[in-house]
């Protein structure tokens, strides 16, 4: 990979699922994990998974900031 492509990995935003339960719910969102995912998804987000120290956690990447 290029420094430039490496850079812009480096520059992607990352939101836990408490993040964009709070940024959801300030737009009237109801709180529940089906509806708060939707509307993440309708927003842009991409929804990631990964594993650390034997506990798998959500993580969702804003896809607008990805855009060239």
């Amino acid at each position: 990979m290029t420094d430039y492509k490496l850079f812009r990995i480096s520059k992607m935003e990352e939101f836990t699922y408490e993040q964009i339960r709070t940024k959801a719910l300030k737009q009237g969102i109801k709180d529940n994990k089906v509806h708060i995912g939707l509307w993440a998804n309708l927003n842009n987000y991409l929804k990631t998974r990964r594993k650390k120290n034997g506990k798998v956690s959500t993580y969702y990447i804003s896809l607008q900031k990805l855009a060239y």
